[in-house]
């Protein structure tokens, strides 16, 4: 079918007071154009429609009370608010009309909103359950891939992953009217197995064969559910897999860089001693520097110091001499000693005990002039030569890290310790897989056994149900209900595989009419759970997480038509701010595609939006253009015109 909207009537909503919009479908073409300036409603029709089908899950009760006109409210506080909606099914030719109301009430300085339950009319007659009326024609769980904002779009692409957007994909399909056929079918079984199971009271073999039979469907159903969850289990475990592995590829291809970065560290560390080193030599140098200036004084201390050494040691050697002649009675000349000369001889003694005195002193000056001996020996360094050994090794370590700066960058910070945790992950990861794997394979024998088993039980169970009509009866229809639930269950898997085979292809086809990069990507894939996957050309499939935020939306806007047609509902699309972020290159292609879309088109933009060149690609498939205009300057009063 193909579902259009042909008409929106507006009261004191938002900025609208009294507002209608219709979309003409006489004429053959499919898209419209809401033209309005940033602030003037345009997001006020897409929440108007978001609310009048769904109610509190499009716009949160709570909130509703600010959406009733600012200036009706002046002058009637508890007014009320509606929006109508009129849509037109072109395969049967039947007209839908939904309206929804809600009473602005005032309870002192409280106010709030309540709402009444939607109405929902088809061509003219009132139907009960509106609710359930407008999930057939626009399934509440599935609003998002009907109405959008084209900025918030990116975030589609990651709504593909959670278990609500699968219950919506499934919806749209229409896999859960099959799903209930084989839940319909399971509950015939169980009723006319305990009606049997009634019947058999007398009978203990069948009676034991019954029950057997019912261990074994718990049995069946238990690890059913172990399968559903390996399964589940092990298409995580191969994308962290394959993540690991990209990464380690990714490694891999850098190891000799992360290498190279290694030695040039090792290298870096034995500069930084050397540098070291030639530091303190030129700290040497330069503390030694004023010596050169110094040695001829130093040259004349030495001098006079050896002159007092020689001095004195020559005093030390004369006391024992006098001392013995003082002793003798004659001179060593031979001549007797009077007491004048024995008394020259005492004051020469005198003299030299008090230069004994002085000894100390004297080997102080001894030592000393021990040191500035070293000192004349001193050796005047190049300090030229030394201050440019220091200056090369710096500059050496300099470039060092320049390289090993670049090195990293072109690793992207990457270090030798995760490329071997990486690495390990790698091997972590492969062996859950397998042990995942051996899992699924495991239990799917056990489960073959076991269905085994419960079918030569129900051939037992028949036979012995036989001997008595009324359980014969029973068993036949126990045998129809077992052949309506397999049926059932092979026509759901069919159903799914090929729903899923007509999403990949539809996705595929209109993410390369979006995509900039056609010559890089070749494919989309839709995995059992609905979750998206990008092929490229070179055989990698890339998570949605990691494309830029442009590749994002662009994703997302091919999923969201791909399912819409691969549906075949044909529901409207309409798109708030339909480029979001994109670039000229992706609005040209998004446009391009829109055009061959076959289901009714809604564009919710600024002129920005559209340029010349866009709305010339366009224009073939305008049916209309309408403009949000301000009446009287003011933000409480739009209108919308053609």
């Amino acid at each position: 079918m193909s579902l259009h909207l042909r008409q929106i009537r507006l009261n004191n909503w938002k900025c609208y007071q009294k507002q209608q919009i219709r979309f003409n479908t006489q004429y053959n073409r499919h898209v419209w154009i809401i033209f309005g300036q940033n602030g003037y409603g345009k997001t006020s029709l897409l929440e108007a429609i978001v609310w009048c089908l769904y109610g509190s899950e499009g716009i949160p009760t709570k909130d509703l009370h600010r959406y009733f006109n600012r200036v009706a409210v002046k002058k009637n506080p508890t007014l009320e608010l509606s929006v109508e909606l009129s849509f037109h099914e072109t395969t049967n030719g039947k007209n839908y009309f939904i309206s929804r109301t809600a009473k602005r009430i005032v309870r002192g300085t409280t106010e709030y909103a309540e709402i009444a339950e939607a109405t929902f009319n088809q061509d003219g007659n009132y139907q009960n359950n509106s609710r359930e009326y407008i999930d057939s024609l626009l399934p509440r769980l599935c609003k998002d891939f009907f109405f959008f904002d084209g900025v918030k779009i990116e975030q589609y692409a990651k709504l593909t992953h959670t278990n609500e957007t699968k219950e919506a994909i499934e919806k749209i399909l229409g896999i859960p009217e099959l799903k209930n056929l084989k839940s319909d079918s399971e509950k015939a079984l169980q009723s006319i197995e305990k009606k049997i199971k009634d019947l058999s009271q007398a009978n203990q073999k069948l009676q034991h064969n019954i029950k057997q039979l019912q261990d074994i469907q718990s049995d069946i159903e238990l690890r059913d559910g172990q399968l559903e969850s390996a399964k589940q289990t092990l298409v995580e475990n191969m994308r962290i897999h394959q993540d690991a592995k990209e990464r380690a590829k990714q490694i891999e291809d850098l190891r000799g860089k992360l290498e190279e970065i290694s030695k040039l560290e090792q290298k870096q560390d034995l500069l930084k001693e050397k540098l070291k080193s030639a530091e303190k030599d030129v700290e040497n140098a330069i503390r030694k520097a004023p010596l050169p200036f110094l040695l001829e004084f130093v040259q004349e201390m030495v001098e006079e110091l050896q002159r007092k050494t020689i001095k004195t040691t020559r005093s030390f050697v004369s006391v024992k001499q006098l001392q013995e002649l003082l002793d003798r009675e004659n001179c060593l000349c031979g001549r007797c000693l009077d007491e004048n000369s024995r008394n020259f001889i005492r004051e020469q003694l005198a003299q030299i005990e008090n230069m004994g005195k002085l000894t100390q002193e004297t080997l102080l000056q001894d030592e000393l002039k021990t040191k500035l001996s070293l000192l004349l020996q001193y050796h005047r360094p190049n300090l030229d030569q030394i201050l440019n050994i220091r200056d090369r090794i710096s500059d050496d370590i300099d470039n060092l890290k320049q390289e090993i700066t670049r090195l990293k960058n072109d690793t992207q910070g990457t270090n030798q310790q995760e490329a071997d945790d990486i690495w390990r992950k790698v091997g972590q990861t492969e062996q859950k897989v397998q042990e995942t794997s051996d899992k699924i394979e495991r239990l799917t024998k056990e489960i073959e056994q076991l269905k085994q088993k419960e079918k030569n039980l129900r051939q037992t169970i028949e036979t012995l149900a036989g001997q008595n009509k009324e359980t014969a009866t029973l068993a036949k229809q126990v045998k129809l209900a077992t052949g309506l639930k397999e049926a059932s269950t092979e026509l759901i898997n069919w159903y799914i595989n090929q729903s899923k085979n007509d999403i990949e292809k539809h996705t595929t086809e209109r993410h390369q009419q979006v995509t900039n990069k056609p010559e890089e990507y070749i494919g989309i894939e839709i995995k059992n759970n609905y979750t998206l996957g990008v092929q490229t050309v070179t055989g990698e499939l890339i998570n949605p997480e990691d494309l830029s935020a442009g590749e994002k939306e662009a994703l997302a806007f091919a999923f969201i038509t791909g399912l819409n047609l691969a549906s075949n509902t044909g529901a409207p699309l309409m798109m708030d701010t339909p480029f979001g972020h994109l670039d000229i290159a992706h609005q040209t292609n998004i446009v391009k595609s829109i055009c061959s879309i076959p289901s009714q088109v809604i564009l919710l933009a600024t002129d920005r939006d559209f340029p010349d060149t866009l709305l010339e690609e366009l224009q073939p498939y305008l049916a209309e253009t309408h403009h949000i205009r301000r009446k009287n300057a003011s933000e409480d009063t739009s209108i919308v015109e053609s």
